[in-house]
């Protein structure tokens, strides 16, 4: 299984940002309540994946084309 490729989508229902900065744009641009929950979920979100990944494969950079 170990030379099984894998490839991860992300859930249509939901943006998928490319980068950093647009994830903070989206998120500055709303009221300060919104922004801490946002954040949260985010973070959350983010450790979450971080996790099973890292618990689940080994990563290595793909050659440049």
């Amino acid at each position: 299984m170990a030379d099984k490729e894998v490839k991860l989508q992300g859930n249509k229902m939901f943006r998928t940002f490319k980068t950093q900065k647009e994830l903070s744009d989206y998120i500055e641009q709303h009221i300060p309540e919104e922004k801490r929950l946002l954040w949260l979920g985010a973070m959350f979100g983010m450790n979450f994946v971080a996790n099973q990944v890292n618990e689940t494969f080994d990563l290595k950079y793909k050659d440049k084309k």
